[in-house]
């Protein structure tokens, strides 16, 4: 007699490494965030003091983690904003007006292959008053700015230096969603009088709608969880103008060394990502075509 055995359970064995992965990866330090932010743990105790909600309590009471809130949220909803809309008109404008430079789609990859911590070091340096390359340039037109030393500034600054950097990927991501457009629409749409408007607002950017959304809930998590270009460039300041919550987590617990108000804060933070991500979900996902 021949043993039985079900398919769905072959595709789940194929699959389990992975899930291993994950599990070993993200779901065990998962773990241990969250049960060490219900105790007071000092760096380098063995173990902590169990407190209950107590973490809670008081990260909820402090006005400063709420201002990281604020900064987080401005950060992300600027941040993906520009790393949507840039990359999305770019690529419609390459793929238009390029489609054979291969030049051109090989030299924007360039600020994407460079680490970010290399990029952040010297672009920290260039914007530097009275050092940098940018300040020079300015003094020579009779004006200055603090790029790095304003709240304002600091913000702007950080959201297009962070713009440029992932620049690439949304553009090589769109180009790539482009390419699958049949050029038979857009032909049809110019034989009907269709202008260029027309073209970008019922075909273009409907069929964009996916890659769209897809790159936008990327950009939304990335810059949510942002911590390598603030840090390096600004350490969260002015002040704690540019400190967000990947900051204060940092500081919490690697600087003053409370590593359960850390672990708090950062369980805290995923639950608020997760609702996030279901309100992304529910109500910004691309309509199904019947």
């Amino acid at each position: 007699m021949k043993k039985y055995r079900s398919p769905n359970l072959i595709k789940y064995l194929y699959i389990s490494p992975i899930f291993l992965l994950i599990g070993i990866v993200y779901l065990y330090p998962l773990i241990g965030v969250i049960i060490a932010s219900f105790h007071n743990i000092r760096l380098g105790a063995l173990e902590g003091t169990y407190v209950g909600l107590d973490n809670y309590r008081l990260i909820l009471s402090d006005p400063v983690f709420w201002r990281s809130v604020k900064t987080t949220l401005v950060w992300t909803f600027c941040s993906a904003v520009v790393q949507v809309l840039v990359p999305t008109f770019l690529a419609i404008y390459i793929n238009q007006k390029l489609k054979s430079t291969h030049f051109i789609m090989t030299s924007i990859l360039l600020p994407w292959i460079v680490p970010m911590v290399g990029m952040a070091v010297a672009m920290r340096w260039m914007l530097l008053p009275g050092v940098g390359i940018f300040d020079e340039i300015l003094k020579h037109l009779g004006t200055r700015v603090d790029f790095l030393g304003s709240p304002n500034e600091a913000m702007a600054t950080l959201v297009i230096f962070n713009a440029w950097k992932w620049l690439p990927w949304g553009v090589l991501l769109t180009i790539a969603a482009l390419q699958t457009i049949p050029e038979e629409l857009y032909e049809a749409a110019r034989m009907d009088g269709a202008n260029w408007g027309r073209l970008l607002s019922h075909i273009t950017l409907p069929l964009l709608e996916k890659m769209i959304w897809f790159i936008g809930f990327l950009v939304l998590v990335w810059n949510f969880n942002a911590f390598d270009v603030i840090w390096i460039t600004t350490r969260g300041g002015p002040g704690q103008s540019m400190q967000t919550l990947s900051v204060l987590i940092y500081r919490r617990a690697f600087r003053t060394f409370r590593l359960g108000e850390g672990s708090t804060i950062a369980t805290i933070c995923v639950i608020g990502l997760a609702i996030i991500g279901v309100l992304y979900f529910k109500y910004l996902s691309p309509k199904e075509e019947i």
